[in-house]
């Protein structure tokens, strides 16, 4: 593309011009129209410089209307252009920016003066004002991206930083450029614009830091868990099965040093021995996944009931009408059988209930399942969730699930859970 000569340069062409060719054919028509008559021609000098004058000033103005007109359009076009980009810049919230690598010359919009918090003055060298606030410790790799993108022919060039405003604070940029280049690949103007992402980025941060948090809480949790069924088995062992296995052993010492009462003693022994197995297959039920391959979830529930209902007397009402437990996947089905297990386990230890109603549906893509109880219920805003919450909680969350603690003292309480 081929830079246009400047109007001067085309003035001065056009009136040396016309001064020579005035010159040359002037004298030469002055002599033909005197005969050669000296005198006659030197009169005529004077004449001729006057009308070489008016028609040098009728040229001037002619060639010189036509190089402002010339102007006065690449001025409007100019300001039209301009007009147009402040307009663009008002329309989005994008700092723009344009730089002449040829003229040095730029523009930013208003969007972009107040981000930073500079005037538009201090923006004229942009290029410097640019490399100059880039972040220390990213300013070499910013550099070293674009200037590999103009070298090797690219037309877009992108990059994520940290810009110092006017105050000194720092701000994470996303800065999206247009790199134009002439017919011989020259890059002559860079375009583009800025994107202030430091919420953004502060978000994705915090976000990362309370997933990192909540997968240490769980981590926790769980070893909590583990360790109150732990804790739990060592109580039911040393609690109930130690002892019975105690009065056995005794009852079998004193049988085999007294005769007469060895027959009573074994049978006691064995009464005793028959009560441990069953204590010992209660404990492992409970600790075991139950058997959901061969048994469904509806009869697992069934068969928990019927288990907690012969240690203690409490009316179960199940209502599972148009509950398809095949449309739940196994290990899902295991976790809402753990979870009534857990809640059933809390209603038998603080709510003193004669009364629990379970319901098992199905609520769009989820089950909905709800565990309500009559016992003595309490303040959820005033209690701590205990072990037996937390575990379900935990459950819940592995399926990305919902829980709901409905309760208030005296008025039972009721678990609503999406999985």
């Amino acid at each position: 593309m081929k830079n246009p000569l400047p109007s001067s340069v085309k003035l001065s062409l056009a009136f040396l011009v016309f001064g020579t060719a005035w010159i040359l054919f002037s004298d030469s028509l002055t002599l033909t129209f005197t005969n050669n008559d000296l005198d006659a021609y030197n009169r005529l000098q004077n004449y001729k410089g006057i009308l070489f004058m008016v028609l040098a000033a009728l040229l001037i103005w002619l060639v010189s209307r036509k190089l402002y007109g010339d102007i006065e359009r690449a001025n409007r076009q100019q300001e039209e252009i301009l007009e147009r980009n402040q307009l663009l810049g008002m329309a989005t919230n994008d700092a723009i920016w344009d730089y002449n690598m040829v003229t040095k010359e730029c523009y930013t919009n208003r969007t972009l003066q107040e981000l930073f918090g500079y005037t538009a003055d201090e923006l004229q060298d942009n290029y410097h004002w640019w490399t100059n606030n880039l972040h220390p410790d990213d300013k070499n790799r910013v550099l070293d991206t674009i200037d590999t993108k103009l070298d090797m022919g690219g037309t877009v060039w992108q990059d994520e930083y940290r810009f110092r405003c006017k105050d000194g604070s720092y701000k994470t940029i996303f800065d999206r450029g247009f790199i134009l280049r002439n017919k011989s690949g020259r890059p002559y103007r860079l375009i583009g614009a800025m994107q202030d992402v430091t919420d953004q980025r502060a978000l994705q941060q915090q976000l990362v830091e309370t997933q990192t948090k909540h997968k240490d809480e769980l981590a926790q949790s769980v070893l909590q868990a583990e360790e109150a069924e732990r804790k739990k088995l060592g109580e039911e062992l040393h609690d109930n099965i130690n002892q019975l296995l105690g009065v056995v052993k005794l009852y079998i010492q004193h049988a085999l040093v007294n005769p007469k009462m060895r027959e009573e003693l074994l049978r006691k022994s064995s009464g005793y021995i028959t009560q441990t197995i069953e204590e010992i297959r209660g404990l492992s039920r409970s600790l075991l996944p139950p058997a959901l391959n061969e048994q469904s979830l509806l009869e697992s529930l069934y068969q928990l009931i019927d288990d907690i209902q012969q240690a203690k007397e409490i009316h179960f009402k199940v209502e599972h009408a148009g509950f398809d437990e095949s449309r739940v996947p196994d290990n899902k089905q295991l976790v809402i059988y753990r979870i009534i297990q857990e809640q059933l386990n809390n209603v038998l230890k603080h709510a003193n209930a004669t009364t629990v109603v379970i319901r098992l549906a199905h609520y769009n893509d989820r089950v909905q399942l709800t565990v309500q109880d009559n016992g003595a219920g309490f303040d959820p805003l005033q209690s701590k969730p205990g072990m037996g919450l937390n575990n379900i909680r935990n459950r819940i969350e592995v399926f990305n699930g919902e829980m709901e603690i409905l309760s208030a003292p005296g008025n039972g309480c009721t678990l609503a859970v999406k999985v």
